[in-house]
């Protein structure tokens, strides 16, 4: 859902990309930085920058969870800048659901929901699955194959 200024709230189609680099996924809680566009068709493009705390079983492509905080810049329409924030939950095999809300300037109010794919959980980053998919390097390894 997009809302700014006195125009009605209206559902559009969209697409979130992000990626991001965080504290090793061995810890007991993860901290890291991200990036995201989000892509409202036929309108542009948001982008932003956030801090993220995920939980060990998330990053390692388990269940689990995440929360996203930061900040987004819209360049298109009613240009508009504010506060952002996304609660992530993880399932096995790098399904993710997302429930995300941006507050701004020009009153821009934005709400979504989107169910995707992490490839980063669903490949490098999974424990989860070994006995039907096995990861040969999985987190916490050495090249080797040994655990660290």
């Amino acid at each position: 859902m997009l809302k700014q200024e006195e125009a009605d709230a209206e559902a559009r189609w969209s697409l979130q990309v992000e990626t991001g680099i965080g504290t090793p996924p061995g810890d007991s809680l993860i901290f890291g930085g991200l990036g995201r566009i989000h892509t409202h068709f036929g309108e542009g493009a948001d982008l932003a920058l956030f801090l993220r705390t995920a939980m060990p079983g998330f990053v390692n492509g388990s269940w689990g969870g995440a929360l996203d905080l930061g900040g987004y810049q819209r360049f298109w329409g009613i240009e508009s800048s504010g506060g952002a924030g996304s609660l992530v939950l993880g399932a096995p095999w790098g399904i993710t659901l997302s429930l995300g809300a941006m507050v701004g300037t020009n009153e821009a109010r934005t709400f979504s929901a989107s169910l995707g794919i992490d490839f980063a959980r669903l490949t490098v980053y999974r424990l989860a699955g070994q006995s039907q998919w096995v990861n040969p390097f999985p987190p916490g390894r050495s090249e080797g194959n040994e655990p660290l």
